[in-house]
């Protein structure tokens, strides 16, 4: 086999990059994206969770503070699992470059280069696995590095790396199956698993079925005949080394999957695993040009889109006299498992690790683009012009009829499933908008593509076929990005300066532990959408209550949201629904409104440090779904009494008016309600609806809104509605789904007078916690006065089996105290804490990685040498 000039292949693979480059920049100048205009990536995932987390990375970066634990993420958590799904790419170092005000500047070079990059080693595979230094490898390379799932997820960019990797895991398996030689298979299925362990799972499902792929046919290419020996060589080769390569990775993924197993990821449901079909023929008008646009990136059918030319290229393929049977069914078998990977869905819950995707579906499109581009320039180097005329003709034309029919398909199906099947119903009316200036714009760029395949000369064809595919991949990401929500860079850079100086002055640069609540933001001014602040911790460098992210630990959320906390979903927790005893529990200390120019501190009036001497009766509370019974209990436990804290509002009237429509259309919340009570004890007053269907953006208390500063309609939500005095009205306006208040809401007075006594008793033996300066180690100290009626320590931190606690110097197991917070057992008298934190299944987790690096490089160097007496031997025969 001829060798290639190493010249040209990085002639060729640095031309793409800067090509690419070129591409995505003049796309962002378009669109008027940083650094080339005035919007910011503050849209989505971006804004509300890969920015905060960048900048953490940021200031860790700076400041050389490198924690594995953090109390920025709620209430606290290892940091693993958030690191190694988000950011262990490489590209994530640019931010050092940058201020933490300028991180959305950063994050857009990060895509840039990203998907620059991804074209560099698509045309690096493509010359190596076609033995060819020509330029139109560059342009192949483009229609992958600028496919619909880029184009539709950019902004995820941490989706990224796996697309830079999978050509260079391609073509380790192309030479493992070639020369024998496994040690870029290694590399590079490590570095896929490594940089995202989620999408590199699907890496390694997919290099199972590219290895068979190869291996089928390179079978068929061989002068001699395969002997058993020649399969079961490689086979094992490529089983060993891609079993030592995951298990290399043990460093990353025993501790995060130990992480993950903590969120509510390890929950499966049944419906998940139905084989029934995920999209129907729909799918055909994704393989146009502007199909998917940022409106719809939640819901879509797989953004199977790589350019006219390749699909023309492929439908070539199979059709082509020149492409042998073997070839083409070999081809056809690796369309159809990639095909079913996303159509079935239990194979789609297969290759989403198990988990139906929540929004942005069919993360696994990337790999038939990828193949699809193989197929389309074995076509062309095949020669298309050699297939029949009637093919010439037939094949796009069948191709911008299947286009039409999709389009078409989705406005049919809606009306169809309408009343049969709620899931379809909803995926339907979620992409039935139908941009038929698109569906035109396709069916032109299908005709013009096989125009110039079919009809023109070859001197003029590769031009041609550049300027097509160019002008298509990037006329598609502009249209993909119709509707996007981008944010405002200048101001956010103005607001995140002021925000960032306030926040400042709360925080604890003494060491001191402690929580801080911030009931507004100023960055949300630089959002074209509401920002919720869930994330602010990580922004600004505090600790919270709040957080939204993939790997937040479930426990911890169902703890603060049976506590009254509102939670949207299982990714989310918010500090909406803190009450008293909540501050007091969770060790906040001051709550923050931030201005134009300073911040109003209120310090909170219960807060008792980050612990307290309790007693053996607080281990034994069980949290249920009610928020206000859950606190009575907790209370009656911490310092008891025969008179309840809370007290139920006296019903004076309930009159409800029933509006079913309103301005001509149907309302989720028909029964408006005016509720009139009488406070039965003197102290905040809080409304809680026990099965939510509530709208509490109506929600008025004696003529003032009380709405929520994040949307909790038809949650569950503790909501304060006021402080009043016993015997004082008031009169609560809301609507809702219920018409009978009664039976669905608790409105509850806190007597105040009995917690500030439970709050004073509190804090005759309450903890102070610091933190021990170390760059890698969470260690904590402090000093508790225990006694014989208060025999446990209360820690306002998460149960985790990675602390390792000592008191007075002597190690003690801690037990889980009020549903997932920590508790340890104290002497009497005075009591010295010691808290270190280390990563669950860290140790085993980097034993595990060196003996396999170790044993892939015994095994290695017997495979070499086990193979060089046959080269040698060969040579002199």
């Amino acid at each position: 086999m001829a060798a290639l000039s190493a010249k040209k292949v990085w002639q060729n693979t640095g031309i793409v990059w800067l090509l690419a480059l070129a591409i995505v920049s003049g796309v962002f100048l378009h669109a008027g994206v940083v650094p080339f205009g005035p919007h910011s990536l503050l849209m989505s995932d971006m804004g509300t969770q890969y920015i905060p987390l960048l900048t953490a990375m940021q200031h860790a970066l700076k400041y050389q503070v490198f924690h594995l634990y953090s109390f920025s993420q709620s209430l606290g958590s290892v940091v693993v699992p958030t690191v190694a799904y988000y950011l262990l790419s490489p590209f994530n170092l640019i931010v050092v470059f940058f201020s933490a005000a300028q991180v959305p500047i950063a994050a857009s070079l990060i895509v840039m280069t990203k998907i620059a990059t991804i074209a560099a080693t698509m045309t690096w595979y493509l010359q190596h696995h076609f033995r060819t230094t020509q330029r139109l490898t560059v342009i192949f390379a483009l229609a992958f590095s600028f496919c619909g799932f880029v184009a539709v997820n950019y902004f995820d960019f941490m989706w990224l790396d796996s697309l830079i990797i999978l050509p260079l895991v391609a073509g380790g398996i192309d030479r493992l199956v070639r020369e024998q030689r496994p040690g870029m298979f290694f590399g590079w299925l490590l570095a896929s698993i490594v940089t995202n362990y989620y999408l590199g799972y699907m890496t390694c499902l997919f290099a199972a079925l590219y290895f068979v792929y190869v291996l089928v046919n390179w079978s068929a290419t061989r002068d001699e005949l395969t002997r058993p020996a020649d399969w079961y060589g490689r086979l094992s080769q490529f089983v060993l080394t891609a079993m030592f390569s995951g298990l290399s990775a043990a460093v990353i993924l025993i501790p995060t999957g130990i992480g993950m197993l903590q969120t509510a990821k390890s929950a499966t449901s049944a419906i998940n695993w139905r084989p029934v079909p995920e999209f129907g023929l729909e799918i055909f008008s994704q393989f146009g040009v502007g199909a998917t646009t940022y409106s719809q990136r939640l819901w879509h059918a797989p953004t199977v889109f790589v350019s006219s030319v390749v699909v023309v290229l492929v439908l070539t393929y199979f059709v082509h006299p020149r492409i042998t049977k073997q070839r083409k069914w070999s081809a056809a078998g690796l369309l159809l498992a990639l095909f079913l990977a996303m159509w079935v869905r239990t194979f789609n819950t297969i290759w989403h690790m198990m988990q139906a995707p929540a929004g942005f579906p069919f993360r696994n499109v990337f790999f038939l683009s990828f193949i699809m581009v193989e197929l389309a320039f074995a076509a062309w180097q095949a020669e298309p012009r050699q297939i029949k005329r009637h093919w010439q003709w037939g094949l796009p034309a069948i191709q911008a009829v299947s286009v039409v029919v999709g389009a078409l398909f989705i406005k049919g199906m809606l009306k169809l499933v309408q009343g049969h099947s709620a899931k379809l119903a909803t995926y339907y009316r979620h992409i039935q908008t139908i941009h038929w200036t698109s569906v035109g714009l396709s069916v032109l760029y299908i005709g013009l593509a096989a125009a110039v395949i079919f009809a023109t000369q070859k001197i003029w064809r590769k031009w041609l076929i550049s300027l097509l595919v160019i002008t298509e991949v990037g006329g598609n990401f502009m249209l993909a990005m119709r509707g996007s929500a981008f944010g405002h860079a200048q101001a956010y850079a103005a607001a995140y300066q002021a925000e960032n100086r306030q926040m400042g002055q709360v925080n604890d640069p003494d060491g001191q532990l402690y929580r801080v609540q911030n009931d507004n933001t100023l960055i949300n001014r630089a959002y074209t959408g509401h920002y919720n602040n869930y994330n602010d911790s990580l922004l600004f460098n505090f600790h919270g209550v709040a957080a939204y992210s993939s790997t937040l630990n479930e426990q911890t959320r169902q703890t603060l949201q049976k506590l009254g906390l509102f939670s949207d979903n299982v990714r989310r927790i918010g500090a909406t629904g803190l009450t008293p005893l909540s501050e007091l529990l969770l060790g906040v200390k001051d709550s923050v409104h931030l201005t134009g120019n300073q911040s109003v501190t209120t310090p909170s009036a219960s807060y008792s440090g980050m612990g307290f001497a309790v007693s053996p009766a607080l281990a034994a509370v069980q949290l249920s779904s009610d928020a206000l019974r859950n606190q009575e209990a907790l209370m009656q436990a911490l310092r008891p009494q025969k008179q309840a804290y809370l007290a139920q509002a006296k019903l004076v009237s309930d009159h409800v008016k029933h509006v079913g429509h309103i301005h001509g259309v149907k309302t989720t919340y028909p029964e408006h309600h005016v509720l009139t009570m009488r406070a039965t004890a003197t102290g905040p007053v809080y409304f809680w609806a026990v099965n939510g269907g509530t709208k509490y953006a109506t929600m008025q208390v004696n003529g003032r809104s009380i709405k929520p500063a994040t949307n909790s309609n038809g949650q569950a939500v503790l909501l304060k509605l006021g402080d009043f005095k016993r015997g004082q009205l008031l009169t609560c306006r809301f609507a809702a789904t219920y018409p009978v208040a009664l039976y669905k809401t608790q409105i509850m007075s806190l007597r105040q007078s009995d917690f500030t006594k439970l709050v004073q008793d509190v804090r005759q033996q309450k903890l102070t916690l610091r933190t021990q300066e170390s760059r890698f180690q969470t260690k904590l100290t402090g000093h508790v006065q225990g006694s014989a009626q208060k025999s446990e320590l209360f820690l306002s931190i998460p149960y985790d089996t990675g602390w390792q606690a000592r008191v007075n110097g002597k190690r003690v197991t801690a037990q889980r105290l009020v549903n997932g917070l920590m508790g340890l057992p104290i002497q009497p008298g005075q009591n010295r804490i010691q808290l270190t934190y280390h990563v669950p299944g860290g140790r085993l987790g980097l034993g595990i990685s060196l003996a396999s690096l170790l044993g892939f490089t015994g095994l290695s160097w017997y495979w070499r040498n086990r193979r060089q007496p046959t080269a040698k031997h060969t040579k002199q025969k």
